[in-house]
């Protein structure tokens, strides 16, 4: 007996996804983008929260943010400003807050993530939450 994988494409009005990534780890967040888009996600890859606010000038139907950047940039930061209205996100959007580290789950919850997701993650697990998010 042959084992099927059923993939489905994750569609908005005819067109894919867009979801925004926010992480500066090059090697993990490669592989992720690959993962999201054979799921079907069209996915834009941001070192840092500058990049990130940027690329949601195009656009936006999800972020991923990581809460610990480079450089001193938080990842909690640009969830709260996004959330204040201070981009050109919507608000309401779904964001999905990722980190190594346990303890910024409750910044990360206080300031309105709606999805917080311990490294290492499953991609699947990832991209099912994605799929949640934007049905």
């Amino acid at each position: 007996m042959a084992l099927s994988l059923l993939v489905t494409e994750n569609k908005v009005a005819g067109n894919m996804q867009n979801v925004i990534l926010v992480d500066d780890d090059k090697t993990g967040t490669n592989l992720v983008k690959i993962l999201l888009e054979m799921d079907g996600f069209r996915v834009t890859v941001c070192p840092d929260s500058e990049r990130g606010k940027r690329a949601a000038m195009n656009g936006v139907d999800a972020f991923i943010i990581d809460c610990n950047l480079s450089n001193g940039d938080d990842g909690v930061d640009l969830l709260i400003e996004i959330r204040a209205g201070s981009t050109n996100a919507p608000t309401d959007i779904p964001i999905i807050m990722i980190s190594g580290d346990d303890r910024r789950f409750q910044a990360a919850e206080e300031a309105g993530a709606t999805v917080f997701l311990l490294k290492p993650y499953s991609t699947s697990d990832l991209s099912k939450e994605l799929s949640k998010l934007l049905a």
